[in-house]
């Protein structure tokens, strides 16, 4: 079986409302739309999502008639989009308004789009499906996919990206009673988009083991844990769910929260991915996601979740601890940090958070081979000294990004407390929270120059050369 599902950004939404509500007649405007087909590590069942690349406004010429209930129009406009998405595997979506608010297809609707869609399946012999979308006077959306035989097949989701994060229609099945409290702060629906959010959590250290911990206490149920290290002992100070068994058997840290997780007696389903974030199954796995939290301090690891957030419209809450004691006794930096990564947010490259020096020594660190014969050959040093890390510190910050996932799904805060990145410092009593003003540099590829958004599926993927 296969789940289709769109993804858009917010201000595609609003292009898109400015098109096709401007007056009482129906309109069109269509989208260029990335590709993204995998299969879903939870059910096994096939994800093809459509990630917006660019909307595209039909020209006023090109309509013979405009009315309330119906319009007729050229399949130029049409027919050109799609010839120029064939060209990059590309799907082209079609958009229109029902501005006296009933969102479903009319047996008009019907007509057109088979005639229109056949454009795709027998003059350009396109084999891959597009798209036919309805906005109604409120902006609701309701879609369904074309394909050869077309055969219209209803989205199982509309996704939009934003300040705040719209996932579409929650569960109904989130009434549980271990969530009786949350619902009385946050209401059902927050607890129902929770249920149905695929979260990926990328490191399971002193942050990731804290961060798995509480979203799955929160009522998160379809979870990806990913992470190629081993429990040590140097981890117990700061890893939940790790214990002095685990330790000493050297358990892969996937298994130790995964299956301390399960012991809660929670229905949460948990993916074990005993990977860094770029091996083909944890790529996929994220392609899969919702929402991610990248939690670890691997530049390598870092760029691969900024490239996800821009080609896949899949947000990325980044979370980071430095403490740096200095020699009279104090501390020079003692700071957490939440950043919110996604199109129209500076990236990680240009906040400062990624290097290319170190993006390359990490990924040496992922070859023993190679890097055994780098060090001999001079090129690079032994690995330097681990971090300091405090466990409150760590749980701390990994409070703040749950905190975050909650505000971006309900807003908490108010609608004009938003912020891509704060940081606590943890030296000072009042006023600890500052909200640091990165920029993107405007020949970024990422986020300046935005060439990569909405790309989605292509190769080499998210255009990464390990």
């Amino acid at each position: 079986m296969t789940h289709f599902s769109l993804r858009m950004l917010e201000d595609h939404r609003r292009r898109l409302r400015e098109l096709l509500l401007s007056d009482e007649n129906e309109a069109a405007a269509m989208a260029l739309c990335g590709r993204s087909r995998i299969h879903n590590p939870w059910n096994g069942e096939v994800d093809e999502r459509f990630v917006v690349r660019e909307v595209v406004a039909v020209p006023p010429e090109a309509y013979h008639e405009r009315r309330p209930d119906g319009f007729t129009w050229s399949t130029a406009p049409f027919y050109g989009l799609l010839k120029r998405a064939e060209s990059q595997d590309l799907a082209v979506a079609v958009f229109h308004s029902h501005p006296r608010g009933v969102l479903k297809f009319s047996t008009h609707d019907d007509e057109s789009d088979q005639a229109l869609f056949s454009l795709a399946f027998n003059r350009l012999e396109s084999r891959r499906p597009h798209l036919s979308v309805i906005m109604d006077r409120d902006g609701a959306f309701v879609g369904r996919v074309f394909g050869p035989e077309l055969r219209p097949e209803i989205f199982s989701d509309i996704v939009v990206i934003g300040e705040r994060w719209d996932f579409g229609a929650a569960v109904g099945d989130s009434n549980t009673a271990e969530l009786d409290r949350q619902r009385r702060a946050f209401g059902a629906r927050t607890s129902g988009q929770l249920a149905k959010l695929k979260i990926g959590i990328v490191g399971l250290g002193g942050t990731g083991s804290a961060v798995a911990a509480l979203v799955s206490r929160i009522g998160a149920r379809h979870l990806a844990l990913i992470d190629p290290d081993r429990v040590e002992d140097t981890n117990l100070g700061r890893l939940h769910f790790a214990t002095r068994y685990d330790a000493n058997l050297r358990r892969l840290k996937v298994d130790v929260v995964g299956e301390g997780i399960a012991e809660l007696g929670l229905p949460t389903s948990i993916v074990r991915l005993p990977h860094f974030d770029s091996h083909p199954e944890a790529l996929a796995a994220l392609r899969a996601c919702d929402v991610v939290f990248g939690c670890t301090d691997d530049h390598l690891g870092r760029e691969v979740l900024n490239r996800l957030a821009h080609f896949y419209y899949v947000p990325v809450i980044d979370l980071g601890l430095l403490i740096e004691p200095n020699d009279q006794g104090g501390y020079d930096t003692f700071d957490g940090r939440v950043t919110v990564v996604q199109p129209g947010y500076p990236c990680q490259t240009c906040r400062g958070l990624i290097k290319d020096e170190q993006m390359f020594l990490d990924s040496l660190r992922r070859d023993d081979e190679l890097l055994a014969a780098r060090q001999q050959a001079g090129y690079v040093t032994g690995n330097p000294d681990p971090n300091p890390v405090v466990v409150t510190f760590t749980t701390e910050v990994a409070a703040m990004a749950v905190n975050e996932l909650f505000h971006r799904l309900n807003g908490f805060r108010g609608p004009d407390e938003h912020a891509s990145e704060r940081v606590r410092s943890f030296r000072y009593l009042k006023d600890s929270d500052t909200l640091p003003q990165g920029k993107s540099k405007p020949e970024c590829k990422i986020c300046g120059r935005r060439h990569y958004d909405g790309r989605g599926d292509m190769t080499p993927l998210l255009d990464l050369v390990l």
